[in-house]
């Protein structure tokens, strides 16, 4: 009965469809970030240059599976040992779930793991070579679009909207990031290794990532967007 129906991209609206929306009312909104934030923010320091540095901005729930992430990262370190994983936000939504995560990282003796807790995002996405996320659900996730502001590229699970961020839905900028199988370890311990080795490669795809985001997906265009629905009933008599 609605007027009009939104979605954040192209595959939700395919589901829209098949749910018997008229495809007439569907009106595509994607996410926007104000990816200014990210410019000029500080790289990495003398310490941090020791380090292949992946980045998780997301809370620690089992929906994004941070557990597969751990795991992944212990196969990737055996053979990258100077990869350190910086696992960014709060573990306070589902603590038995963030303790069982810690307690992962204790019995797996895995070094170089980091809690950093809810943080500023700007104040280490500069110090990172790629991100990362494990989700087994998502719908256009802000991390991986935060990310590209920054010009890294990102590994990233086939959920939600991921694919299209990855590989673009109506652009030619190419590859911004791998994509792997949802709870796939060695995949996902792959494509780490992958951009941890292949500095030139991780650099090309975060430029990738770079002229995506700001091609589509800044704030600026999410309003764009959303004023045009609102515009749409400006004449009507309520």
């Amino acid at each position: 009965k609605a007027d009009i129906v939104t979605c954040l991209y192209d595959r939700a609206k395919a589901l829209q469809i098949e749910l018997g929306c008229p495809e007439e009312k569907i009106r595509v909104t994607p996410n926007g970030i104000k990816a200014d934030t990210f410019e000029g923010i500080p790289g990495k320091s003398e310490e941090e240059e020791a380090y292949i540095n992946a980045g998780a901005v997301l809370r620690v729930t089992p929906i994004k599976d941070v557990k597969t992430m751990i795991r992944a990262f212990a196969y990737a370190k055996r053979d990258v040992p100077n990869l350190k994983l910086w696992i960014m936000g709060p573990t306070d939504e589902d603590e038995e779930y963030a303790r069982e995560c810690f307690d992962l990282v204790d019995l797996m003796e895995l070094p170089d793991v980091v809690f950093t807790g809810r943080v500023n995002v700007t104040e280490y996405l500069g110090g990172l070579d790629f991100t990362i996320l494990t989700s087994i659900s998502e719908g256009q996730p802000l991390t991986i679009l935060e990310g590209y502001a920054a010009k890294l590229p990102a590994i990233a699970t086939d959920v939600g909207n991921c694919r299209g961020l990855l590989y673009g839905e109506d652009d030619d900028f190419g590859e911004s990031g791998i994509l792997t199988h949802i709870m796939n370890v060695k995949e996902i311990a792959d494509a780490m290794v992958n951009l941890a080795r292949h500095p030139v490669r991780r650099k090309q795809m975060g430029e990738n990532g770079y002229r995506r985001v700001m091609a589509k997906y800044k704030i600026s265009d999410m309003q764009q967007t959303y004023r045009k629905i609102y515009e749409m009933f400006e004449n009507i008599d309520w």
